[in-house]
């Protein structure tokens, strides 16, 4: 690898760093706000999107730019591929924590009821996101792997939230609030697929093995 090459890849490792950091921000932010009712938090996160947006462009621009020019192999092209679908997943992210923030607020403003499930899957998404972000920044294999085989327990947790909100329609016609309820589960749920994806996009810059649709893990050799 250049010289020159070795320094824009370490550039490029810290600009998207901080991009993913305030991506999860976002998230964490959106679940803390609705958890707590935080109307004046939830709106710091919807109002922060037009940035994120921004920032992922500019990172696309760059990968493109650093692939034209200087045509790495191997680990360096792994890298760039890599954070050039990471950066895809991670403004997903940020789209997701602007919705559940929107909805969030909505639920507030009628009093609705927020359901101790709903909180409990968004615990776990965003616990699943520190995860996936540190196997990332530590290439850490089996950590990647973990947060694949996890993504069963976020869709566990969907179902209930799910059934939870049909309970709600039938016992007392909340319907406003509980269809806000049922449209955050399943922005959570999506959020989960796109940790699954980093997950497995991690795996494949350690190991160059594309594991997509195999749990984790290489596909068998026919």
């Amino acid at each position: 690898m250049s010289h020159a090459l070795e320094q824009e890849l370490a550039r490029l490792r810290r600009q998207f760093t901080a991009y993913a950091t305030g991506c999860l921000t976002a998230l964490e932010r959106s679940c803390e706000a609705l958890a707590d009712r935080n109307t004046a938090l939830a709106k710091q996160v919807i109002e922060g999107d037009d940035q994120v947006d921004e920032e992922e462009i500019a990172i696309e621009t760059e990968c493109v730019r650093l692939i034209s020019l200087h045509q790495p192999v191997a680990h360096d092209l792994r890298l760039l591929v890599t954070v050039l679908k990471m950066n895809y997943d991670f403004e997903r992210i940020a789209d997701h924590a602007t919705n559940i923030s929107w909805l969030g607020g909505r639920i507030v403003a009628r009093d609705g009821r927020v359901p101790p499930e709903l909180l409990a899957l968004a615990d776990r998404v965003v616990r699943g996101s520190r995860s996936v972000f540190q196997a990332f920044l530590d290439q850490d294999l089996q950590l990647a792997r973990e947060v694949v085989s996890h993504d069963d327990e976020v869709d566990r947790l969907d179902r209930v939230v799910r059934h939870d909100v049909h309970g709600s329609l039938a016992a007392d016609g909340e319907v406003s609030s509980a269809l806000d309820v049922f449209r955050i589960s399943r922005e959570l749920e999506r959020v989960g697929d796109h940790l699954v994806n980093i997950a497995e996009e991690t795996i494949y810059l350690i190991t160059g093995e594309i594991v997509r649709h195999h749990g984790g893990t290489a596909p068998a050799p026919r």
